[in-house]
């Protein structure tokens, strides 16, 4: 059978005015225009995001690419068209075309609806949607009763156009796909009183759909949608090879792209940050360094901007700052590996100089549903590595560890052993991390816990640990150390959700890590800004760098209409001072991002700054300024009005010798307390670098703490900065740079 991608096509009914032998309703989907004709001959209505919480207009998606003329891409969360008053006669076809990008998880056991006439009284329905990994099926519901028609011959393909055509003759029902007949069955429940009633058309989202808060719903379709035809004959056409001209040299890849363009109107997306072309992800994962490229992974769903459909998302780059996109690397498929997503792990170049990606499988009908899999390019002599392979099973959880917490594998290497490490936990212990070992990167054992925290003394270590990362230190010059730097982040029972850390040595004859301090150390004190840590070592430089996300916190903003959640938050480089104390900072790399300098300064009064800070404005910053401690408050104020009465602030406090955080604003999007990042007893000068970046603020004190939040300032004039402090006050240092976007791009075929 030769099968594409999603597009079905329809036959329906709106109007009995209409020739019988003719389309009774056909959507051509050719762009705004044509929307804008429809919608004044029929009651329609179509929904979708605005991609900003500043504009209320929808902001549709359309594309030239279709089966004639244009198609809509529907984004998977927020686009769908209400059609009332439809009516279907007993007998009918339907056919249409279908692209899709990405599949529904299938989510309630509900269809994925791509035609759905129901009744707003009750619970009928007749629809025709997506299961599971693009099965496609038709089902008649009835009162909370349903069936539905399927079989294993009517998956849809994702990335390329299907041609779907229905047609119902009293209860039978034959299903073609790309004009092949793959299903022909009968209805047993009776639904000949359906036909009488007034019935509306939903086009891409079940009328029952599940789902959370008054926006967000599932079972929704990802995907080009195009030639959607109703006839009130039973007999179905096949427009299937009269179309395949005008379909086969379309480059449906770029068609179907999440479209990082769509956010010119969204001003709280970071620019210089890493994020996702559009909708969610979390933690960044899986560095990797690879014939002159490095690739960061991301956990991504593709569908909206809220957890679900775990995708790996990949981004390319240079440089580890300038970022482009690349293709989804892994997403969930049919089959008994990865059918209910694909989490978090890890990146290694193995033997014959492989790239290894060591990925935590999903599926959730297992008894034990999480496992580590291996991923490999199917094609290493592409740079971008946009092409990726799952392999087999390689570790699954030993038995004394919690039942389905296994995930996150960190993969290492020494003196010629590759060990990994996952994320878990012993109930009664607290978390910890498996060690397993190999010779070849591919078959492993596992061998004991890596380390066992004391749980009765920490407590805030929980109960299971995630991403577990560990690294080698050196000096900042580059001398070796021989100490380790152990990260992971807490979760389940009293966990303190954030990420902790030890510095200690690998015991390499009982495959244990050693802490040289028992006690965790915390990085951030952004109160749950900076987690998910990931990380390599740099094969170019030998640094040991480390990724995170950079959490939304959005309280009541609403990112439905934002269609965008969480970032990456910079990449820092870790080292030991000589007192083998941890020391970190953004890479050097991202003075790349600098633009025009705006103001620097040395031994420079409050007075003279704050003159030449009236003509500095912005939401696109890095800011440096160094100063000594004393008895007295001192700092900057950022994003602040002109009158003050909205702006965030970054101050010294001698009172809890900690620099903090805190904001002043009118109807805040969430409760807030002010951040205090300690800074010791012993310190006498602060060195503080600010980053800006539309809604991200990441503040890095002495290379020795730092604090990651957000600013969610509406004000369009919250740009203002102004030094704090006594009058006096006199700064070592202080300098403003503006910082370019990264210039977003996808990455293309051989490149």
């Amino acid at each position: 059978m030769f099968k594409n991608a999603l597009f079905f096509g329809l036959i329906f009914l709106l109007s009995p005015s209409v020739n019988s032998q003719e389309a009774t309703l056909f959507l051509g989907f050719d762009g705004n225009d044509w929307w804008e004709e429809f919608q004044d001959k029929h009651e329609a209505e179509l929904f979708n995001s605005p991609y900003s919480l500043k504009k209320s207009e929808f902001q549709y998606l359309w594309k030239k690419e279709g089966v004639e003329n244009g198609s809509l891409l529907f984004d998977g969360y927020s686009t769908y068209l209400e059609i009332k008053n439809v009516e279907l006669t007993e007998d009918f076809a339907v056919s249409f075309w279908i692209a899709p990008r990405a599949f529904d998880s299938e989510i309630g056991n509900k269809i994925s609806s791509i035609l759905d006439f129901y009744t707003r009284e009750d619970t009928t329905a007749f629809r025709i949607g997506m299961l599971k990994h693009g099965q496609l099926a038709i089902e008649y519901e009835n009162d909370k009763t349903f069936e539905r028609l399927t079989n294993e011959l009517s998956f849809l393909d994702k990335n390329q156009w299907n041609y779907v055509s229905v047609s119902k003759n009293k209860d039978k029902v034959k299903l073609s796909i790309n004009g092949e007949l793959v299903l022909e069955e009968s209805f047993r429940l009776d639904f000949q009183n359906f036909f009488k009633k007034g019935l509306n058309l939903r086009i891409g989202r079940n009328s029952d759909a599940g789902g959370f808060s008054e926006k967000f719903k599932f079972n929704m379709i990802s995907g080009l949608l195009d030639e959607i035809e109703l006839n009130k004959s039973g007999d179905a056409k096949n427009n299937y090879e009269s179309k395949l001209n005008s379909i086969r040299n379309q480059d449906l890849e770029k068609a179907l792209r999440l479209s990082y363009l769509k956010y010119s109107r969204e001003s709280f997306k970071p620019a210089y940050h890493a994020t996702a072309p559009a909708h969610w992800m979390n933690e960044p994962h899986a560095p990797l360094y690879y014939n002159g490229k490095y690739h960061l992974f991301y956990q991504h769903n593709p569908f909206g901007p809220y957890w679900g459909q775990i995708h790996w998302g990949h981004w390319v780059s240079d440089d580890m700052v300038n970022w482009r996109h690349a293709k989804i690397a892994l997403a969930p498929e049919k089959g008994h590996m990865t059918p209910d997503g694909i989490w978090s792990g890890s990146a290694y170049v193995g033997p014959n100089n492989m790239p290894l990606i060591f990925y935590t499988a999903g599926n959730l009908s297992k008894d034990q549903n999480q496992y580590t899999s291996i991923a490999v390019p199917k094609d290493t002599t592409d740079e971008n590595l946009q092409e990726w392979e799952k392999t087999n099973i390689i570790v699954d959880r030993p038995a004394k560890y919690k039942k389905n917490e296994f995930r996150d594998p960190f993969v290492f290497q020494i003196e010629g052993t590759y060990y990994m490490i996952v994320g878990s936990g012993i109930e009664g212990k607290g978390g910890t991390a498996p060690l397993f070992e190999s010779e070849d990167a591919l078959h492993w054992k596992y061998v004991n816990p890596f380390y066992i925290t004391d749980i009765e003394k920490y407590p805030f270590m929980g109960g299971v640990w995630e991403l577990p990362v560990f690294l080698p230190l050196k000096r900042k010059d580059g001398i070796e150390t021989g100490k380790y730097v152990f990260l992971v982040l807490p979760l389940r029972n009293e966990a303190d959700v954030e990420v902790f850390y030890w510095i200690g040595e690998f015991d390499q004859d009982n495959k244990k890590f050693v802490p040289d301090d028992p006690e965790p150390k915390l990085m951030d004190y952004g109160d749950f800004g900076f987690t998910g840590p990931s990380g390599l070592v740099d094969p170019k430089t030998g640094r040991s760098i480390v990724f995170s996300i950079a959490q939304g916190k959005y309280g009541n903003l609403d990112t439905y209409n934002m269609g965008w959640a969480h970032n990456a938050g910079l990449p820092i480089e870790l080292w030991l001072n000589d007192s083998n104390e941890l020391r970190f900072g953004p890479i050097e790399e991202i003075k790349k991002l600098r633009g025009e300098k705006l103001l620097s300064c040395k031994n420079c009064s409050k007075d003279f700054i704050n003159a030449e800070l009236k003509k500095v404005s912005g939401d696109q910053l890095e800011i440096e300024m160094e100063f000594e401690v004393s008895d007295y408050r001192k700092g900057i104020e950022v994003r602040s009005t002109p009158d003050g009465s909205t702006k965030a602030m970054i101050y010294y406090d001698p009172a809890t010798k900690s620099v903090v955080f805190d904001k002043l604003q009118k109807n805040p999007e969430r409760e807030f307390k002010a951040l205090r990042a300690p800074i010791g007893n012993d310190a006498s000068k602060l060195s503080i670098r600010v980053f800006l970046d539309r809604s991200m603020v990441e503040i890095y004190i002495n290379n020795k703490v730092s604090i990651t939040d957000r600013i969610y300032f509406q004000n369009v004039d919250a740009t203002g900065l102004k030094i704090t402090g006594p009058k006096n006050l006199k700064l070592e240092g202080f300098s403003v740079w503006k910082m370019k976007s990264i210039d977003w791009e996808y990455v293309e075929k051989n490149e």
